[in-house]
């Protein structure tokens, strides 16, 4: 093979290892979700919801998913499970996806040379912290839709726990190993010359759910009237839900939701915390709520609502000059990352109506937000990215003056055949090695918002309609009975617009 023949085969091979790879199943999956009646999805298994989790079946068995995203797999399926209402399926799929992104979390720190040596991508999918934490959230919601509100609070309480650790072992890892460090100056350097902010010890700044919290402290009131649950513990759960969403203010500029106040007054009253009791009347003045004695003897239904899609992950690449020292020779570092692109969601908040039968009026309630994902996950990525790129431009700049230095060495050995199949392996292994990492768990929703609709016992035609900032969105109707001191959860998804014909 001739010179340039050799070179036209090592930039194709350069070309095609350095493709991201190609994500369509969630595509699919909201189109067929989009051809529910009315567009959103509720308690009833519906077809398009069956055809949603057949879809991502099929990519299973097509091996679109592959022995590197086998958490990714896992937090697919078990979110398919829970819209299709497969409540137990769900559940099981999540309890193995929760232990696997343990123990590769875990890993990961234990084989800090290995991080370095490869790129995120060539690593098995560990998930970022919130979609890690997210798998507890939504697998509480699958408790709770089988009324085990024990293994509900079992699963809301871990969250809290996760993001602490997390931020505790951020530090640990923080140091250049072995070779890399030779490396560290430069990068800094580069990363610096072009105002590119990065810190690899950074912590995160999402460290406590609020909805987690709040749901907590339903899933302990939930347990009170069987001697399970008591109001000290949900007063506080409630409590500590009301102090974070002050932080989420601050954070991601949501508003403290007003769902929180009669729950405070009600828990506060009934735990016999007088003091704290008056400070919240103080806060909420106005607020009506219904004490604890009469808050039993009534049904509850928690409405949850899964609004759009979470944003996907782009490549972006970094370029820069960099003269290599005792070579006389400038060359080209570069490195690949991730990039935020999409998501989002059109509804605002749902409406729920609650009429009984023949009965010319109902109780109806508006939903408030929740946990806005794309604000979430969207500071959570800021602060992963943030750690990730300087060890990038380490190993960028380590392979890019390992490979200078190996052409000059070829070149005095052999000429400029060697030196050019040197040039040509520093190109084929910098290409295998810098592909961003643009997996993501793309089945979550942009926004979750959340309502509870407190009723006398009885039999009740539920109509919840969804409000976008156009108007009227989607509308479903579920004809549910409760008792008193019961709850049940309900709850909807709201699909992206159809995003065209699905890919082949």
């Amino acid at each position: 093979m001739n010179r340039p023949r050799l070179i036209f085969a090592a930039t194709t091979l350069l070309f095609f290892s350095a493709c991201a790879p190609s994500f369509v199943q969630d595509r699919v999956y909201y189109n067929d979700l989009s051809r529910a009646p009315g567009g959103m999805v509720g308690e009833k298994q519906v077809p398009a919801a069956e055809q949603a989790l057949a879809e991502i079946k099929k990519a299973e068995a097509q091996k679109m998913y592959g022995d590197k995203e086998q958490l990714l797999l896992g937090m697919d399926l078990g979110m398919a499970n829970h819209v299709a209402a497969h409540y137990k399926a769900s559940e099981e799929i999540f309890r193995k996806s929760d232990r696997l992104a343990e123990r590769l979390f875990t890993k990961s720190f234990t084989d800090i040379v290995l991080a370095y040596q490869l790129n995120d991508y060539s690593l098995p999918y560990k998930g970022m912290p919130y979609e890690r934490v997210m798998i507890n959230l939504i697998n509480s919601l699958n408790y709770a839709a089988t009324g085990d509100w024990n293994g509900a609070l079992v699963e809301a309480r871990k969250i809290r726990t996760k993001l602490v650790e997390y931020n505790r072992m951020y530090p640990k890892a923080a140091g250049t190993p072995g070779k890399f460090a030779s490396a560290e100056g430069p990068a800094r350097r580069l990363l610096d010359q072009h105002h590119i902010s990065y810190n690899p010890a950074q912590l995160n700044h999402y460290t406590d759910d609020a909805f987690a919290r709040y749901l907590s402290g339903v899933f302990e009131e939930a347990q009170v009237a069987s001697g399970a649950g008591n109001y000290q513990s949900a007063y506080l759960s409630y409590k500590k839900a009301y102090d974070t969403y002050q932080k989420y203010k601050l954070l991601y500029n949501t508003p403290t939701p007003s769902f929180l106040a009669p729950a405070l007054l009600r828990t506060s009253e009934a735990a016999g915390r007088t003091n704290e009791h008056r400070k919240w009347k103080r806060i909420f003045p106005g607020t009506s709520w219904v004490p604890a004695s009469r808050y039993e003897k009534m049904g509850h239904i928690l409405f949850v609502g899964f609004n759009g899609q979470i944003f996907h992950l782009a490549q972006e690449k970094f370029a820069f000059p960099l003269p290599v020292p005792g070579t006389g020779t400038m060359a080209l570092v570069s490195f690949s990352y991730p990039k935020i692109e999409g998501g989002g969601t059109d509804v605002l908040r749902h409406e729920i109506t609650a009429t009984a039968p023949g009965s010319p009026g109902g109780v109806q309630v508006s939903s408030e937000m929740g946990d806005d994902l794309m604000a979430v996950g969207g500071t959570n990525f800021k602060d992963h990215l943030s750690r990730l790129i300087l060890r990038e431009a380490i190993r960028a700049t380590l392979k890019t003056i390992e490979q200078v230095v190996a052409e000059k060495a070829a070149d005095r050995a052999g000429g400029g055949l060697a030196e050019l199949g040197a040039m040509i392996g520093g190109m084929i292994f910098a290409a295998a090695t810098d592909q961003a990492d643009i997996r993501s768990w793309r089945l979550l929703p942009a926004t979750i918002d959340t309502a509870m609709v407190d009723l006398p016992p009885g039999t009740y035609d539920l109509t919840i309609r969804s409000r976008t900032g156009l108007g009227s969105g989607g509308l479903l109707t579920e004809r549910v009975t409760v008792a008193a001191g019961q709850y049940l959860l309900v709850r909807t998804v709201n699909p992206p617009p159809p995003t065209g014909p699905d890919p082949k």
